[in-house]
């Protein structure tokens, strides 16, 4: 026979996740990206940037990107990518202690802005 529920009995109440906090962007209340050595990039020099280390978001640039432009800039965000990670230096420090992936970025930098001329900025 099943038993009759008591009357007044409540369920448990819902546990909270563990863990920190979630951070976001006040700006766009958005989860904060990782931060990343393309988003720093010195702009001093004889190369003045475009897109990179500009704070524009790259990745609402690669969604207008054509295929072939897609495979060359995630190639190139990649190699700069890893070798940050396998960097256990300061992030300050990257790209001086990395001068040979300037050219890299330098690359990837005019790739960008011919997608942002194209789209029209």
């Amino acid at each position: 026979m099943n038993r009759p529920r008591r009357p007044g009995s409540q369920p448990p109440q819902r546990r909270r996740p563990a863990g920190p906090p979630a951070t976001t962007n006040n700006a766009t209340n958005q989860p904060q990206r990782r931060r990343s050595p393309l988003d720093t990039v010195p702009q001093g020099g004889d190369y003045k940037f475009l897109v990179l280390g500009t704070g524009m978001d790259r990745q609402a640039l690669t969604a207008a990107a054509q295929p072939m432009e897609l495979v060359v800039v995630h190639g190139f965000t990649r190699e700069i990518e890893d070798a940050f990670q396998k960097s256990h230096g300061r992030p300050d420090d990257f790209w001086r202690n990395h001068q040979h992936l300037m050219e890299t970025a330098r690359k990837l930098d005019e790739l960008l802005g011919r997608i942002l001329s194209r789209r029209g900025r």
